[in-house]
């Protein structure tokens, strides 16, 4: 499974491809699905790097709080 939503994109882009070709209504509304699919798992990596993105942040700020001594 790929990792990274670009590669989830481009397999979308190339289900809707198949679907374009595909003669039979069956395998056209497959494919439509897969790319659905597809789309849905690149949205779900890149709210999963934003999330992970926030918590890095919030654990390990780029600038942490000046302790006054």
């Amino acid at each position: 499974m790929p990792g990274d939503p670009k590669e989830c994109r481009e397999q979308a882009a190339k289900c809707k491809l198949l679907a374009e070709a595909a003669t039979l209504p069956e395998m056209k509304d497959h494919f439509i699905t897969l790319a659905a699919q597809w789309e849905r798992l690149a949205a779900e990596h890149e709210s999963a790097e934003a999330f992970l993105r926030t918590v890095i942040e919030i654990e390990f700020p780029a600038h942490p709080p000046m302790r006054s001594h």
